[in-house]
C-alpha cells in the first residue's frame, strides 16, 4: 500500500499511513487516516479488496479451503492447527466445516455483487459507469462481510449518501451481509448441510452453539436499538422522518458491533450514546467470525458466571447448558485482560492528544472491535497514537487469548502443588 503504483497521480503516503491501512484492513477494522477515495488507484482498490477478503475469512481458513478443493490429503497436524485457529473443541468435521462454510461465503458475497451492482448502475446515486459499480460492489462485499468498514465512494460519507437520498436498499442488503459475516463460521457451514439435507429429503438438526451465536447476536441486537432509539429520539433521531430514524437506528445497531460503514454523523450523538456504543465495540462479534473484541459468547459468560456466583451455584448455565470451567475462567481472562489493554491504550492516547475521554475511549474501543467507526479523530491522530491503535487493532483481530499464546515462551505445567490460603476480597 506504500508503493507508488497504489496511489493516484501526485499522492504520497507516508510509510506509518500505509502501515495504519494495511493493518486495518487485514484485521478488518475500517479505521483510516486517510481518505482512500482520494488516495488511492484502481490497482490499490484492486489490492485492498485482496487484503479485506484475506483479513475477513482468515489466512488459515483460505490456505485450508484451497487444500480441500485441489485434493490434498490433509494431515493430522494441520487438523488440529485448523481446529485451534477456528476455536473448534474437536478436529471431527473439521473439513466438512471449511468446505461449507467457505462455500456460502463466497455464495453470499456473489449474490450481493449482483445485487448491489444493478441497483447503482441503474439508481446512480453518484455519476458511475457499469465497471464503476462493479468495482464498488466487490469492494464493499469484501469489507462488508469481513466487518471491516471500508469505502472507496467518491463522496467520502460512507453511507450518508445513501441515506441523504433516500436509497435503502443498498443499504438493507449491507445490514444483511455484515449480520452474517458476524454470527460466525460455523452457523454458516451448517445452514449449507442443512440446505443440502433438504434437496436430500434428509432431517438436519442445528448445533447448539450454531443456535447459541445466532440468538445472542439478534438478542444483542434487539437491545441495541432500543437503547440506542432511547438515547438519541430526543437528538439526533427528534426531526428526522419515520422511516428515515428506523433506518439510521438499524443500520448504527447492526454496524457498531462489528463493521465500520455509517449513515448518520456520529459527532453529533449525545456523550452517553457514544460511549454505550464504544462498549458495544468492546464486546464485538461472535467468536469464530469476521468481528473482533473480546467476543460476545465471552461477555455473555461473565455475566452468567456473575449471577451463578450471586445464586452460590456452583456451576455455571447459560441456557439449560452447564458451562465447563475452563471456558468459564477463559472468559474471565479475557474481559480482563481486554479490559486491562483497553484502559491502557485509552490513557496513553490521553497523554499524547488533547482530545476529550469519550473521543478517545471510542477510537480505541473501535480499533479493539475491528468495527472501524470513527469520530473524525483518526485522522487527526500523532504517530505513536496512531501505532498504539495499529497494536490494538492486531491484538482485536487475532484474539486476547491467541495474544497471550504469542507471548509465552513456553508451556509451564504445575507438577508440585502447593498448600493454598483464603485471601479477603472485595
Amino acid at each position: 500500500m506504500w508503493l507508488p503504483i497504489m496511489h493516484k497521480s501526485g499522492v504520497k503516503v507516508s510509510y506509518l499511513d500505509s502501515l495504519f491501512i494495511s493493518v486495518s484492513g487485514l484485521s478488518s477494522t475500517g479505521l483510516s487516516p486517510i481518505s482512500l477515495a482520494d488516495t488511492f488507484n484502481i490497482f490499490g482498490g484492486i489490492i485492498l479488496i485482496i487484503i479485506l477478503q484475506v483479513g475477513g475469512i482468515g489466512i488459515v481458513l483460505l490456505i485450508a479451503s484451497y487444500w480441500v478443493f485441489i485434493g490434498k490429503k490433509i494431515t493430522h497436524r494441520e487438523r488440529s492447527i485448523i481446529a485451534f485457529e477456528q476455536n473448534q473443541f474437536t478436529m471431527k468435521g473439521i473439513i466438512k466445516l471449511i468446505s461449507n462454510a467457505i462455500i456460502v461465503i463466497f455464495t453470499i458475497q456473489f449474490l450481493y455483487i449482483v445485487m448491489m451492482t444493478t441497483y447503482l448502475f441503474i439508481k446512480q446515486p453518484w455519476p458511475m459507469s457499469f465497471l464503476e459499480s462493479l468495482f464498488h460492489s466487490v469492494f464493499l462485499a469484501a469489507s462488508g462481510f469481513g466487518n471491516a468498514g471500508f469505502e472507496m465512494f467518491p463522496t467520502k460519507n460512507s453511507f450518508i449518501i445513501f441515506q441523504e437520498k433516500g436509497l435503502y436498499f443498498p443499504q438493507i442488503i449491507t445490514m444483511l451481509i455484515i449480520f452474517i459475516g458476524g454470527v460466525g463460521f460455523w452457523p454458516l457451514a451448517e445452514v449449507s448441510l442443512w440446505i443440502k439435507a433438504k434437496f436430500r429429503r434428509e432431517k438436519f438438526k442445528f448445533s447448539y452453539i450454531s443456535k447459541l451465536f445466532v440468538i445472542l447476536h439478534a438478542t444483542t441486537l434487539l437491545i441495541t436499538v432500543i437503547i440506542f432509539t432511547l438515547l438519541e429520539y430526543n437528538n439526533t433521531l427528534n426531526l428526522k422522518s419515520p422511516l428515515t430514524a428506523t433506518f439510521e437506528v438499524l443500520f448504527m445497531s447492526v454496524e457498531v458491533r462489528s463493521a465500520g460503514f455509517s449513515n448518520t454523523n456520529m459527532t453529533l450523538w449525545r456523550e452517553p450514546t457514544k460511549l454505550f456504543m464504544a462498549i458495544l465495540m468492546f464486546i464485538g462479534a461472535a467468536p469464530n467470525s469476521s468481528g473482533g473484541g473480546i467476543r460476545l459468547t465471552t461477555f455473555v459468560l461473565v455475566l452468567s458466571a456473575l449471577y451463578s456466583f450471586g445464586r452460590g451455584r456452583k456451576q455455571v448455565f447459560l441456557g439449560k447448558k452447564a458451562i465447563k470451567d475452563e471456558a468459564v475462567r477463559r472468559a474471565y481472562t479475557v474481559f480482563s485482560l481486554g479490559f486491562v489493554i483497553m484502559f491502557l491504550a485509552t490513557f496513553l492516547i490521553l497523554l499524547l492528544e488533547d482530545i476529550p475521554f469519550v473521543i478517545a475511549f471510542f477510537e480505541v474501543m473501535s480499533a479493539f472491535g475491528t468495527v472501524g467507526l470513527s469520530l473524525n479523530e483518526t485522522p487527526l491522530l500523532s504517530h505513536l497514537s496512531k501505532v498504539i491503535l495499529v497494536i490494538v487493532m492486531f491484538i482485536g483481530r487475532i484474539g486476547i487469548l491467541t495474544f497471550i499464546q504469542m507471548l509465552e515462551k513456553k508451556e509451564t505445567i504445575n507438577i508440585v502443588t502447593y498448600s493454598e490460603i483464603d485471601m479477603m476480597v472485595g
